[in-house]
Formats: structure tokens, C-alpha cells, sequence
């Protein structure tokens, strides 16, 4: 006879057992948050290794004060906003150092991925997500912000309200003002418009 796998812990155990100096605890939040934390700040810094330092940033930030989380919103949610201030404190430091070192003009800004040995349609979706990703990383943090909680991490308006500490209808203003900006960036990736 089969035995049944015990059910998965709930935040709360989890937050107890951590509270508790429980490093287990820990690593399973981890565990159960990396995931959608790493597509946060990867979608507002892009993918390397500053998306993987603010996750990690974030989560020991979380660990240290772990007693000050009151409960007031989802653990995800909570960690997801740790997240999004960190992301939000690189873009700042980013800037200071591209005004300082980096030309607007600068060859190296504009590297495209490919190999030659990629099937075409390969390219062409590689292509296509390159293009998104580099539209949505123009945007203003507040735009891009939204963009990636709403789409990228599929958050309803009021948790994205909820992690950024604005209210919903200041969710769907910026949401509809970032898909504005982002259409003609994006208007060459349809395939209609581009057979004509």
C-alpha cells in the first residue's frame, strides 16, 4: 500500500517555524518563491545576474526581519513587493551609472542573441521575446512595474495594488498608459503589418 505524501506546509506554519529559527522553514519559502520573485526582477532589470542578487537581497532582507511581517498581505505578495523595491532601487543605481560612463550611442547597449544553427522559426520567437523584453525595459519603473506583475508574474489588479502600495485604480491608469507606450514598440512584432 501506497503511502499519501503528506500536505504541503502553509505560509503560516512556515512563518511560525522560521520565527522560530527553523532554517528548514526557510528554505522551503524559498523554495516555494524563488520562482516568481526571479520573474519580477527579471522582468524589471532583465535577465542576469542583478535579477538574481535583488532575489537574493530581497529574501535576506525578509529573513532579518522576518518578526516585523504583520500579516497584512499574503506572504507572496510581501515578498513580491521586497522585491519590486529592490529592482526598483538597481534601476535608480543603473541610471546614475549609465548618465556617468555610458553614451545613449553606445554599440554595446544593442547586442542581439542568435545562433546560426537555430531553426528560423527559433529565431524569429527569439527574436520576438528579445523585442518585447527590451520594449518593456524602456518604460518608466511605475509602467514597467505593472506590466510585469500583471503579466509576467499574472497578479490580479488588487495584489498588484497590494505589492506596490498604490491603489487599484492607479494599477489600471498605469497599465493603460505603459500598453500605450509599449504598442509602437511593438508594431513591427505583427506579422500582419510586417507582410504588407
Amino acid at each position: 500500500m501506497c503511502r499519501s505524501e503528506s500536505p504541503l506546509p502553509s505560509d503560516e506554519d512556515l512563518l511560525a517555524r522560521c520565527r522560530e529559527g527553523d532554517g528548514r522553514a526557510f528554505r522551503e519559502i524559498v523554495e516555494r518563491y524563488h520562482g516568481k520573485l526571479l520573474a519580477t526582477a527579471t522582468g524589471m532589470l532583465g535577465a542576469g545576474m542583478d535579477a538574481e542578487s535583488v532575489v537574493q537581497e530581497g529574501l535576506l532582507r525578509f529573513y532579518r526581519n522576518v518578526d516585523k511581517f504583520e500579516g497584512r498581505s499574503a506572504l507572496g505578495t510581501y515578498l513580491t513587493r521586497i522585491v519590486m523595491n529592490q529592482a526598483l532601487k538597481q534601476l535608480r543605481v543603473r541610471q546614475r551609472w549609465y548618465r556617468r560612463f555610458l553614451s545613449s550611442d553606445d554599440p554595446e547597449l544593442s547586442l542581439r542573441e542568435g545562433s546560426e544553427d537555430a531553426d528560423i522559426a527559433q529565431v524569429e520567437e527569439a527574436e520576438r521575446a528579445a523585442a518585447i523584453r527590451e520594449a518593456v525595459q524602456r518604460l518608466k519603473p511605475e509602467f514597467r512595474s505593472v506590466v510585469v506583475l500583471r503579466f509576467l508574474n499574472e497578479y490580479s489588479t488588487e495584489e498588484c495594488a497590494r505589492v506596490l502600495g498604490i491603489p487599484a485604480g492607479t494599477v489600471m491608469s498605469r497599465l493603460s498608459r505603459a500598453l500605450d507606450k509599449l504598442a509602437p514598440l511593438l508594431k513591427d512584432l505583427n506579422p500582419l503589418s510586417r507582410s504588407r
